[in-house]
């Protein structure tokens, strides 16, 4: 009986601290891969999110063509995004690199459901694209 006692407190301790995490936006990470919209060459990225040390960070893994396949590109293995600070709101806040690797830009992350969107914003203006979950 003292061991059903021992296991309720400790059930509630546990629930209590996983409360207090989420009050102080500690966002879940979106692990998974994503593929990105298609570039005007129909080639779409394959791109795998990590959590690291409480952010989020992401690399290109793979780069594929309109039939499929894989497509050589400069992107595979260069980091997307990374060490992106979560929000109170559950998104994610940081540097996103494009693609092309010409620039860096502020970015938001924020996933709902299978479905990650990202905002990157330069000087002068913002795009918004969707990525879709994969695995």
């Amino acid at each position: 009986m003292k061991f059903m006692h021992y296991f309720a407190a400790l059930l509630l301790v546990a629930l209590a601290t996983g409360g207090v995490a989420q009050e102080e936006g500690q966002a879940e990470v979106p692990l998974g891969v994503w593929q990105t919209e298609p570039d005007t060459l129909g080639v779409v990225l394959l791109v795998r999110t990590r959590s690291c040390g409480g952010a989020l960070c992401a690399r290109v893994q793979r780069a594929k063509n309109r039939a499929g396949y894989d497509a050589p590109s400069n992107a595979v293995g260069q980091k997307a995004f990374w060490a992106m600070k979560p929000q109170p709101d559950g998104s994610f806040f940081g540097e996103y690199r494009d693609p092309r690797g010409r620039r860096y830009l502020q970015s938001r992350v924020e996933v709902v459901g299978r479905k990650l969107r990202l905002r990157a914003c330069d000087k002068e203006s913002c795009t918004e694209t969707i990525w879709k979950r994969v695995r």
